[in-house]
């Protein structure tokens, strides 16, 4: 009996790899290179981030976004709390500062992650800080999960742009990739690290940051200090660093 569940534990730890690496191979076919950029018409820009419980890269407790029209000068956010499966680990409570108690009374993520996606528009690109191995990663892996339990069909491929294969493209030389060390290198500072929609903001910034640094900013991409709204977003969780 024993011999029989240990054989079955592992042909679903096998089913589970399998289906993880067919998400990571979707999501890297929707990477977007530079080359490309200026051809492109995209309906907005979504720049986002994702803050996890710590022991399972599906348990999203914090999703924070902002978003830029091409047909408007307006920036909206989106920025939800979501209750953890499981629990949050010390790792992540002493970075976010987010406690399981906290969270307690706020939705499960199969409640709000669907207000997330409609956020993003189907024609969007959408931007972010590792996204690429991490944060569409996550939500992906969410959704089997609440496609399981829900009996539907939901996935999310968006065309994205990652800031660290940027960074790597544009700054083959640096030691580090993280996204308070970028930052600073173009003479900004995060405010609030390791929230979510303050690390989206940052990762706008940053993105402006390396186009312009790689000669490739399409006209197209909206420069958010000149939106309504964004000057006031940026400076609540950027600040310039005084020799910028």
């Amino acid at each position: 009996m024993r011999n029989e569940k240990e054989r079955a534990r592992q042909e679903r730890l096998k089913r589970q790899r399998r289906r993880k690496k067919q998400l990571e191979r979707a999501i890297r076919a929707q990477a977007i290179h530079c080359d490309r950029l200026a051809s492109l018409h995209p309906t907005g820009i979504v720049s986002f981030d994702l803050e996890l419980a710590g022991p399972f890269p599906d348990d999203i407790i914090e999703i924070g976004a902002l978003r830029l029209d091409l047909s408007t000068d307006t920036v909206e956010c989106f920025q939800r709390l979501c209750r953890p499966r499981t629990f949050i680990n010390r790792t992540v409570q002493d970075m976010t500062g987010l406690l399981k108690e906290d969270l307690r009374h706020e939705k499960t993520l199969p409640e709000t992650l669907p207000g997330f996606l409609d956020f993003v528009r189907p024609d969007d690109i959408v931007v972010g800080h590792a996204i690429g191995d991490n944060d569409l990663l996550s939500i992906n892996l969410a959704l089997l999960r609440i496609n399981r339990d829900q009996h539907t069909e939901i996935c999310f491929y968006p065309r994205y742009l990652d800031t660290v294969r940027l960074a790597q493209q544009f700054l083959p030389k640096n030691h580090k990739y993280n996204l308070e060390v970028l930052l600073e290198s173009f003479g900004w500072q995060n405010r609030e690290k390791h929230r979510a929609l303050a690390d989206a903001v940052a990762s706008y910034v940053l993105l402006q940051e390396l186009l312009e640094l790689g000669r490739c900013k399409p006209a197209w991409l909206p420069d958010l200090m000149t939106r309504r709204g964004g000057p006031e977003l940026v400076h609540t969780y950027l600040k310039r660093l005084p020799d910028a």
